[in-house]
């Protein structure tokens, strides 16, 4: 296996056990694997065009513009509180049976809610779903690098990052298709878990040394918890910066005077091509220590963040949100990639539920922080700019220890 000894940023080595020597993990196992791990994406994609729909359909539950848009939300806080449990299980227990039983309730509970009227039987039903995500996304990702070697990796990460954004276009038009027909059509686009469910029964297998398992039990006195913290603490922070454009891109389009909500929707679409040529680019670099990583990451989302809070014509906001997308399409991989690396076999299911969790903990405050940002300054373009130049000064931070590291004699982080 290319690169066993993997430095961390607590100076320790972890030798990762070999791909199973049985089976060649090709393809159709990645291929399944990334429409897998699609699943929590579309989550919150496949309802968001419906949510409209929703409000005027759920307007006489209390408190209904709070409550309401919580079934899009719900699924990622499933995630953030339960991941790291089912990543312990996976490594406990092995991981295709999980994977499976996760896809099929999956499509179970994002299916049932176009059956009920009950708001609250609608919301068990999300919750279902998040549940079933959290297994999903945790052991997606762990398979991925039980299956594929080190050096295989950023191909197939890259391919995610490519296809995911493509995929999600499709489900947003679907959906907002399907929204037209009634508030309960969207949620037949979770019925894609059950032909995933099925290309993963015939597809996913037990990694090898998942099986050694039962005469070798995990050892959680050799977990790397200081490693694994460095890399959620990072992967928090950059998900709170990852999520500013998500959530409010269309707020600094309506402070340049772009109120039309085509328009918005066309400048958004425009701008997102970007977001496979970050993960192309990633496929390209991936050698580079994790230090230019991040550092090429945050230098273009400040220079995009910064950009787009100082012009003001739709095509230079188009032009530094592009510069913005390319690092969106660098991040997740990179910071996956990472993780994967940094875990042996027996403690990557439990790692990437702790780095799972991170990311969609950084979904969840990401408000917050904005929020509180926006009562300082008093305005969302001058909140944004603020962003971005923390994110140029994260940029000289991730890069200050590199030099300490080369001192130190280590190869890559």
């Amino acid at each position: 296996m290319k690169g066993t000894a993997v430095i961390n940023m607590n100076q320790t080595a972890y030798i990762n056990r070999p791909v199973s020597v049985q089976r060649k993990a090709g393809a159709g196992q990645a291929w399944t694997l990334i429409f897998a791990m699609f699943l929590p994406i579309m989550a919150i994609i496949g309802l968001a065009p419906a949510l409209p729909t929703l409000m005027v359909h759920f307007n006489y539950i209390p408190n209904h513009q709070v409550l309401v848009p919580m079934l899009l939300t719900a699924p990622g806080l499933c995630i953030a509180i339960l991941s790291p449990f089912a990543g312990r299980l996976s490594d406990l227990f092995g991981r295709r049976r999980l994977i499976l039983i996760a896809m099929f309730i999956y499509g179970i509970g994002g299916v049932i809610p176009f059956f009920l009227e009950n708001f609250w039987a609608v919301m068990v039903g999300r919750v279902l779903l998040g549940i079933a995500e959290a297994f999903v996304l945790t052991i997606g990702n762990a398979l991925l690098a039980d299956y594929f070697a080190e050096h295989e990796r950023p191909k197939w990460l890259s391919v995610q990052g490519v296809v995911g954004p493509v995929l999600a276009t499709v489900i947003i038009y679907g959906s907002g298709f399907l929204a037209g027909k009634g508030w309960q059509w969207p949620f037949i686009v979770y019925a894609l878990a059950f032909p995933i469910f099925i290309a993963g029964w015939f597809y996913l297998w037990e990694p090898e040394q998942n099986k050694e398992k039962e005469q070798a039990p995990v050892n959680m006195e050799a977990f790397p918890w200081r490693t694994i913290s460095w890399i959620c603490l990072v992967t928090l922070v950059s998900s709170v910066i990852y999520y500013v454009y998500i959530i409010h891109f269309s707020l600094v389009l309506t402070a340049n005077g772009i109120t039309n909500e085509s328009k918005i929707g066309m400048i958004t679409a425009i701008a997102s091509i970007a977001v496979p040529l970050g993960a192309y680019l990633f496929k390209q670099i991936s050698g580079r220590s994790i230090f230019f990583l991040l550092l090429l990451i945050y230098a273009l989302m400040g220079i995009g963040y910064i950009g787009m809070s100082i012009v003001h014509h739709e095509k230079w906001i188009v032009a530094t949100a592009w510069i913005q997308q390319v690092a969106v399409g660098l991040t997740v991989p990179t910071l996956v990639a990472w993780a994967l690396k940094s875990l042996p076999s027996e403690h990557r299911g439990l790692g990437m539920g702790f780095w799972a969790a991170s990311f969609f903990i950084g979904q969840f405050v990401n408000p917050l922080v904005v929020g509180y940002i926006n009562y300082l300054t008093g305005g969302i373009l001058t909140t944004v700019m603020v962003v971005g130049i923390i994110c140029l000064l994260l940029a000289v931070l991730v890069w200050l220890p590199k030099f300490y590291w080369q001192n130190k004699g280590a190869k890559s982080l």
